[in-house]
């Protein structure tokens, strides 16, 4: 019996070795809500123009959208709570998945009467599996971003004018 409980261990020793040396890898997947990051170039727009969120892949594992970037929606901050402006946006990334370490760009075209104030972007989170359960997931919030609005020169093409403050996000 005491031969047999040494063999075990000694199999479960050198399973644990290969794994620790790295000979055996298991794909990176730091779980839901951490998979993937959103980002912006820049951090204010001006009322009507299109924000290019970066929506990267951090995993190791494909990720699947099942309505593709079509659910996108726009919130403002409104004291301490998020108020949704629009939603959900036309679909302008016919992408259904992110295969891993992959970066895509979604663009957003704000309202062009979008108030002043702090936004974001929400979208349904990626999961690793196409899934047939429609209970619902948690979202994809982007970074916050500032809207501003641009003076009346700026649509007739002359310089436009964009108060800023110096708060940040």
């Amino acid at each position: 019996m005491r031969g047999t409980l040494g063999r075990v261990n000694l199999g479960f020793f050198a399973a644990f070795a290969l794994i620790a040396s790295g000979c055996v890898t298991m794909p990176y997947d730091p779980g839901p809500g951490k998979r993937v990051a959103a980002a912006f170039v820049q951090d204010t727009y001006l009322s009507g123009q299109s924000v290019n969120v970066t929506i990267s892949n951090l995993s190791d594992v494909t990720l699947y959208y099942p309505d593709g970037f079509c659910k996108t929606v726009l919130q403002k901050r409104d004291g301490g709570k998020w108020e949704t402006v629009s939603g959900p946006s036309a679909c302008s990334v016919a992408l259904g998945f992110l295969d891993p370490g992959q970066t895509v760009v979604h663009q957003y075209r704000l309202p062009q009467s979008a108030a002043v104030g702090t936004y974001r972007l929400t979208m349904p989170m990626p999961v690793p599996e196409p899934e047939e359960d429609i209970s619902p997931k948690p979202e994809l919030q982007s970074p916050t971003f500032k809207v501003e609005t641009s003076s009346p020169t700026a649509a007739t093409g002359g310089p436009s004018v964009a108060s800023t403050s110096g708060g940040s996000r």
